[in-house]
């Protein structure tokens, strides 16, 4: 099959080509920068869920911690499949596509909302 000329990619075949490019050690990097701040945000979702029920007595206090490390591993497995990828076949070289496109573009909407956060708690905490 011919390779497209860059006129011809779509966005995603761009952004995963740009992802191609960046040495393994830093696409370990990212995975890892991705994973914590979505396991960060998760843990916020699951300590509001399950606070209560902490309180009352009906779940361990750990309880949370270990659900939020249980997300974080699976993330983690994830990103580096769709980042680093897996070298099963040495004949065939890894190669970024749009998983790792999607993997990328859910941290940078999971940074913008850490960020809101931050802010939102700052104003309403500190300054209001």
């Amino acid at each position: 099959m011919a390779a497209k000329s860059g006129a011809e990619q779509s966005a995603v075949e761009r952004w995963a080509a740009r992802l191609g490019r960046l040495s393994r050690g830093w696409r370990v990097t990212l995975s890892l920068a991705i994973t914590l701040e979505l396991v960060i945000l998760i843990s916020f979702a699951v300590d509001r869920l399950l606070v209560q029920r902490v309180v009352e007595g009906d779940l361990a206090r750990t309880a949370p911690a270990w659900i939020a490390a249980g997300v974080g591993l699976v993330l983690y497995a994830v990103g580096w499949w769709a980042l680093v990828g897996f070298d099963w076949n040495p004949a065939q070289p890894w190669r970024p596509g749009r998983a790792a496109v999607l993997y990328t573009a859910a941290g940078g909407a999971g940074l913008l909302v850490v960020i809101v956060l931050a802010l939102f708690g700052l104003v309403f905490g500190y300054l209001l």
